[in-house]
């Protein structure tokens, strides 16, 4: 089944998605996130962590990337609260946009 970034799907497909790409996808971290993971002292295994154990609190589509974003938050692997907001580029695939604390 091909995938659309412009076609909505629901918070619980999305997630199972985030989830398959994180467990044996592509993960990849944009410039000005890699930049709020350092300021935040976030590394990879934090954000993977999140994503697999978080929970989407957010939805919207940004016209410019003609994709869904997804905001996920939850306990890092030190059990701060933190959140990660992503775009499902394909099946394999994700974007990291940036993270929050």
């Amino acid at each position: 089944m091909e995938f659309d970034p412009v076609q909505e799907i629901d918070i619980e497909k999305a997630h199972s998605i985030i989830r398959e790409i994180v467990a044996s996808g592509e993960l990849i971290v944009s410039k000005h996130a890699k930049a709020r993971m350092r300021e935040r002292g976030y590394s990879t295994q934090d954000v993977e962590y999140i994503l697999i154990r978080g929970k989407i609190t957010n939805k919207e589509f940004k016209e410019n990337t003609q994709s869904w974003a997804y905001t996920i938050k939850g306990d890092d692997l030190e059990g701060d609260e933190g959140g990660v907001v992503t775009v499902i580029i394909s099946r394999q695939a994700c974007v990291i946009i940036t993270v929050l604390s």
